[in-house]
């Protein structure tokens, strides 16, 4: 099973989970022609693409969905408020596939598990991907807290990858106005590297072995804020790995 972080960040999210030589593109934020040249780099030409899944509907998580779906002949699945909010931007998609908030469904050989995470968005969810071998990855990124459900949901997993997106202070002294303070820092919002970190420490396990830290602001975080802030929770046993805009990080299983 592979994990590869392919774009991660305002300007784009995207990543590929593998697992037997079939895969899911989870979100589809930048063009499809970089994505193909990324995944190329990480040296993942070799997956078989089946579906493209949506955390939500945010430009940043769709915009080459509707070109990579038609180009790979794949169906884009999503819960039914995130399809129904990103009608305009999957126009033409082979197949579209909605999918429980809350549930579990196969793809690409993978039992993959849906849950809710705390956004401003219509019905937006992070996903736990399940190999036959039962090796365990989850995402939840652009939450503006973990909840217990999400907690529970990611408890087990072997990879996480977890959004840690803005300093506290950082943010609070920053240039966003006012309002788009209040955004980020909501409980509908981003999570922060201290909320990230007090939920790591929950979710550290013996069997945890790699962490990404997802979604880092350019302008209210630094990658040394949050590394510093998710080791003081992370096991040692766990790989730290910050991913930075137009970075790409993976792991394998």
């Amino acid at each position: 099973m592979r994990l590869i972080v392919l774009a991660s960040g305002s300007s784009g999210n995207c990543a590929l989970v593998e697992s037997g030589g079939r895969a899911v593109l989870l979100d589809a934020g930048i063009s499809a022609r970089e994505t193909l040249r990324r995944i190329a780099v990480a040296g993942a030409v070799d997956a078989r693409i089946e579906a493209i899944l949506l955390t939500h509907e945010h430009v940043d998580h769709v915009r080459g969905a509707r070109v990579l779906a038609r180009r790979l002949g794949i169906p884009v699945m999503a819960t039914a408020g995130t399809l129904q909010a990103a009608v305009g931007a999957l126009a033409d998609v082979p197949e579209v596939i909605a999918i429980a908030r809350r549930g579990q469904f196969q793809a690409a050989g993978m039992r993959i598990s849906s849950f809710a995470t705390a956004h401003d968005a219509s019905e937006s969810c992070g996903y736990v991907f399940e190999s036959r071998r039962g090796h365990r990855a989850g995402v939840a990124t652009d939450t503006g807290v973990v909840t217990p459900e999400i907690a529970e949901a990611l408890s087990g997993c072997h990879v996480l990858g977890l959004e840690s997106n803005h300093d506290e202070t950082m943010l609070a002294v920053g240039p966003y106005p006012p309002f788009l303070k209040r955004r980020i820092a909501g409980d509908r919002g981003h999570l922060s590297n201290d909320a990230a970190a007090s939920a790591l420490g929950t979710l550290a396990w013996k069997g945890l072995s790699h962490v990404f830290a997802l979604h880092l602001s350019e302008q209210n975080n630094t990658p040394e804020r949050a590394r510093a802030a998710l080791a003081r929770t992370l096991c040692d046993t766990a790989a730290l790995e910050t991913i930075e805009r137009n970075e790409i990080g993976g792991c394998a299983l």
